[in-house]
Parts: C-alpha cells; structure tokens; sequence
C-alpha cells in the first residue's frame, strides 16, 4: 500500500482530489475566546497577520464537479497551512479525500 502522501499526490496529479485554503471566516477569538492579557492577545494578533487564519479544505472530483471531503479551520502559524510537515492535520485531510474517491470509485454513487 502506497504512502498516504504518495497517494494523495498521484490523484492530486489526475485531477481526482485537492486541498484548498481558504480564509477563516470566523474570528479567532469568537471561537477560542480573548486571551488571559493583552499582550497574548497582541501575539496571537501578530502571528494571524504574518501567516494568515485558515480553513484547509480537502475535495474529490466526481460527477464533473468538486466535492467536500473533510476540513479543519482555525490554521494558523504555518508558513504554509497546506503542507504536511508543517501542518499535521494536512494528513488526515489527504486520507478524507482519498478515501472519499475510493468510495466513490467502487459505490458509484456520491458519498
């Protein structure tokens, strides 16, 4: 059985599967809460601003469109949110739409 990256890479190169990043739409701080002090409050701030707040978004093609398979949001502090080795959700995301064309493939039917 193939590596999961190498997989996912091989499909990715068909056409059959992707990973998008995509702008976090809700505030961090709605969803975590304010920080305990100003000062946390300001670095979280910073660090949003210097490498962006993301949804990473892994799909499947099927049927001539593109379909959701799985996605995490609140990424941040990756140089960049889609890469494997520096964002370890990236993993589980490439086996969701990995797994989302397998079944597709065999079942015919969308999932």
């Amino acid at each position: 059985m193939k590596p999961t990256i190498e997989t996912f890479r091989a499909l990715e190169n068909d056409g059959q599967v992707r990973l998008r990043a995509v702008p976090e739409i809700e505030s961090y701080f709605a969803v975590f809460g304010e920080p305990d002090d100003a000062q946390e409050r300001r670095e979280i701030i910073d660090q949003i601003e210097r490498t962006g707040c993301w949804c990473v978004v892994s799909e499947f093609y099927a049927d001539g469109a593109w379909h959701h398979a799985d996605s995490v949001g609140m990424c941040t502090g990756y140089d960049d949110p889609l890469d494997p080795a520096e964002n370890a959700y990236v993993i589980d995301l490439m086996r969701a739409a990995i797994r989302a064309h397998e079944m597709q493939s065999i079942g015919g039917a969308l999932i």
